[in-house]
């Protein structure tokens, strides 16, 4: 069992506005750090056979139709979803948001 001045002071602490602080400076820190994300336009399911036969100019066909919203993942974890937009001023391919999952959010 804690005894009762040490629960006190624990108290203290967690109301303590340094901590809060601390937590703030944390948080600010944690949002710098870089996490690459990927775009997934489509998956297929091929065997061992039918990958050693591939060539080049085969296509290989995907579960989503073009036009269908692309999932975007971080760390394995699927973060929003968009649709992929091109610029022609940059000649770049890209993702235009169109949903956020909550824990991108944060």
């Amino acid at each position: 069992m804690i005894n009762k001045k040490l629960q006190d002071d624990l108290v203290e602490l967690d109301e303590s506005p340094a901590l809060e602080s601390r937590s703030v400076m944390s948080e600010r820190a944690v949002q710098g750090i870089p996490l690459a994300i990927e775009a997934v336009i489509g998956r297929a399911r091929l065997t061992v056979s039918q990958i050693s036969k591939l060539h080049p100019e085969d296509t290989i066909h995907l579960d989503r139709n073009f036009g269908e919203p692309v999932e975007l993942k971080v760390n394995g974890m699927i973060i929003g979803r968009g649709e992929i937009v091109y610029d022609e001023s940059s000649n770049a391919v890209g993702i235009k948001i169109i949903e956020t999952s909550p824990i991108a959010r944060r």
